[in-house]
């Protein structure tokens, strides 16, 4: 009767410590569960933040000069916080701190500024002529492009240029409709026709690109070798989601996409509670999103941080 009593009692201790072990499992890996976290930024808003993409809470936050139009953000790979300003670029430490500042020349507009596969940076500004710039971690001048973009005025030239494996720069063009490859001693290699004002141009795994069209209220992709348009989202195709000036598009590893919906061409758009961050799966659909005026501004720049 002992030897039972005491069979059933280790039996019993066996299943509470297996019981026990499961619920510190669970609760340990959610302590340690990625969390998700953006670095957002936009034209008209007077700050870049850090938000949690969980809990949709600003935890971070630098603030940003009245009329310092950011449309470019950008996180190191040490962790710092690159940002173009109009009037320049910086790169920040989280505690604040100025590690360099590289200004554009008067009249012109710092645009881009991103962080390329290889470490470095590039920076670019509109204006006569157009600067493209490659630097490194201290802010020393790599490489430098001057071309002309034949626009009038610098505002109408662009906001988000980019580099493609080929070395050469991914221009795309407000005024004109165009996306433009430029080499690094800038020559004009390829000019491809887009629907509306080209805010950013994003590659994709095929070879194609994402091309943000602005106020055209829609995105493509674009095969840019041939110039044909492979798929169109145009302004209602999004459940859930009505687009308005696509700016910066961000694909996903996971075939998803993020789109800034920004909204400062249309003084409607508030009033009618549209997303202004929207976040899509391979499939199209709306999977999260941002939609709250009261705590976020104008959002056209992202950066994932996790």
């Amino acid at each position: 009767m002992a030897y039972y009593l005491i069979s059933t009692l280790l039996y019993t201790m066996k299943i509470y410590t297996f019981i026990l072990s499961a619920c510190l499992l669970l609760v340990c890996s959610a302590c340690h569960e990625a969390s998700h976290h953006l670095l957002l930024g936009g034209s008209g808003w007077d700050k870049i933040a850090i938000v949690n993409k969980n809990t949709k809470e600003i935890e971070w936050e630098h603030p940003l000069e009245k009329g310092w139009e950011c449309n470019s953000v950008a996180v190191t790979p040490d962790r710092n916080i690159l940002f173009s300003y109009s009037k320049g670029a910086k790169l920040i430490t989280r505690d604040h701190e100025e590690v360099w500042n590289i200004s554009a020349p008067e009249g012109c507009e710092m645009q881009t500024a991103r962080v390329l596969p290889n470490g470095n940076y590039l920076l670019a500004w509109c204006g006569y002529p157009a600067t493209i710039m490659e630097v490194n971690a201290k802010g020393e001048i790599l490489s430098k492009t001057d071309f002309d973009t034949h626009i009038e005025q610098p505002h109408a030239q662009f906001r988000q240029v980019n580099k493609n494996k080929q070395g050469n720069y991914l221009v795309p063009l407000f005024a004109t409709s165009e996306i433009r490859e430029i080499s690094p001693s800038g020559q004009l290699l390829k000019s491809v026709k887009v629907d509306g004002n080209p805010f950013s141009v994003a590659a994709l795994d095929n070879g194609n690109y994402l091309v943000a069209c602005g106020d055209a209220h829609c995105f493509i992709e674009l095969n840019f070798e041939t110039g044909d348009i492979v798929r169109k989202v145009n302004e209602n195709d999004i459940e859930g989601a009505q687009l308005f000036f696509v700016a910066q598009l961000l694909p996903k590893r996971d075939g998803g996409l993020y789109i800034c919906n920004w909204q400062g061409h249309d003084g409607e758009a508030a009033k009618g509670h549209y997303p202004q961050l929207i976040e899509i799966n391979g499939a199209g659909k709306m999977v999260w999103d941002l939609n709250d005026n009261a705590t976020f501004g104008m959002i056209s720049s992202i950066c994932p941080i996790d």
